[in-house]
């Protein structure tokens, strides 16, 4: 193997042995057109395992609910750990694509949902296929073993703790560096990385506030719930703006509110969510203190006949990129792009978003792992460009919208290219410890031999 290898001569390999993108293209309308929402991903989980089994690749099913991961020994070196995700979300798609979503499946709560790939996980599993067919076809240039990781029920944050508690790491050789990536609304073909933290921390709280039932003519004789959590969901808003620190971003967020089941009727109960997100540790837990004792207070006042419910649904720390990986990841992309760099290559924004991706960095009883997690761009460059112009970027449709409808290409060229990338980046980095460890036993065995001479 020729150590290092020079970015020319990675293009010239990758284009040598790129998959065909006609064909990525069709796998990522068939996942499009046929969305499943979290914990029920079995057709997707099988055309994953069915394409990495074609490929050669050991696939190991069932991990965690429907997760599963392709693995490929190519000899001694590193193990580099590739992560996409399966599900998709309960929302009715409103693209107007030949290859829109029509499904749609019953929930965890009983109720039938349109189901829609409206956050880009169809994109990241296509885009994860070609890249573990690339590195198929370019093996003879690394060494080690590729683990391509696919997680379930990523959109509430609980498949990839699912996959850890099902074993995930005995399953597996463990990972020297994790590797992950999110499609994003700015310009298709781009490539955002940044180093230190790029995704916010975040708890999601279910609620549930207590009331009186009684007849809607007659309110003064019941205590209704509605009306309790509506000034709770109101008076949340006064968290970010009245009690966190202005230079500190922070976002509390209702999203589901669910109360009543008749025009007539005052309920006895009233169910909502809240989600709360920041970028720093002591933001956080003040917010969700404050949301908390505004909800406690509006019941009280209110003389709600209970105590209300607050469960904490989900908790997700944030995302630091490691700094040296990182920073090493983005000159190879520029060296690999050579003179469009600047126009493929950019600085990734901080998102308040959060993803359970980190928690593959962190497996149980073990040292961290370091990690990398950047974002593509799926905008029509038109579109974007239009937009820029214009000053309407906010008016795009982005991910968890109906009209969200990633450009399949450059995207997904682009997808294939940073995973490789990264992958080969880091698998020459354990063959050229291993060349210098070589190297310095032949130094090591000469020097035994010197001194016994003498």
């Amino acid at each position: 193997m020729d150590l290092p290898y020079s970015f020319d001569k990675w293009r010239h390999i990758f284009e040598e042995s790129f998959p065909d993108l006609d064909k990525y293209g069709s796998i990522y309308k068939d996942l499009h057109q046929h969305p499943e929402l979290p914990c029920q991903e079995s057709r997707t989980a099988a055309v994953v395992a069915g394409h990495l089994e074609s490929l050669g690749y050991q696939v190991k099913k069932n991990i965690g609910g429907h997760g599963l991961v392709g693995i490929l020994s190519n000899g001694t070196g590193k193990t580099v750990l590739l992560r996409s995700e399966l599900d998709a979300l309960p929302i009715k798609e409103d693209t107007g694509l030949l290859y829109a979503s029509k499904a749609k499946q019953v929930d965890e709560d009983g109720i039938s949902k349109h189901v829609m790939h409206a956050c880009g996980h169809d994109m990241h599993m296509a885009s994860l296929l070609g890249a573990a067919d690339l590195m198929k076809s370019i093996k003879d240039i690394w060494s080690g073993t590729q683990v391509c990781l696919f997680q379930p029920n990523e959109e509430r944050l609980l498949g990839g703790q699912a996959m850890i508690e099902d074993g995930l790491f005995s399953k597996i050789p463990l990972p020297d560096i994790v590797l992950g990536q999110h499609a994003v609304p700015i310009k298709a073909g781009t490539i955002g990385t940044r180093p230190g933290r790029v995704l916010g921390f975040l708890d999601s709280l279910d609620v549930r506030v207590y009331g009186k039932g009684t007849h809607s003519s007659t309110p003064e004789l019941g205590i209704d719930p509605i009306l309790i959590a509506s000034c709770i969901v109101s008076r949340l808003q006064m968290v970010v703006a009245r009690e966190i620190d202005t230079k500190e971003p922070c976002v509390v967020t209702c999203g589901t509110f669910h109360g009543g089941t008749d025009a007539s009727i005052i309920p006895e109960y009233a169910d909502f969510k809240v989600d709360v997100r920041s970028f720093n540790k002591d933001i956080q837990l003040a917010a969700v203190k404050a949301v908390k004792r505004i909800i406690q207070g509006e019941c009280q006042a209110a003389r709600s006949p209970k105590t209300p419910r607050i469960l904490t649904a989900t908790s997700c720390p944030p995302i630091d990129n490691d700094e040296q990986a990182t920073a090493r990841f983005t000159r190879a992309l520029r060296g690999f792009y050579g003179d469009i760099a600047s126009e493929k290559v950019l600085l990734m924004d901080l998102d308040m978003t959060a993803d359970d991706f980190v928690l593959f960095g962190h497996p149980p009883g073990g040292k961290p792992i370091p990690y990398i997690y950047w974002n593509y761009g799926v905008t029509p460059g038109d579109q974007y460009d239009e937009a820029e112009r214009e000053g309407t970027i906010q008016d795009l449709p982005c991910n968890h919208n109906s009209k969200f409808a990633p450009e399949i290409e450059p995207s997904l060229r682009a997808g294939i290219e940073a995973l490789a990338i990264a992958s080969v980046l880091f698998f020459e980095d354990g063959a050229r410890s291993a060349h210098i460890s070589s190297q310095n036993t032949v130094a090591a065995m000469s020097m035994d031999r010197f001194y016994h001479l003498y």
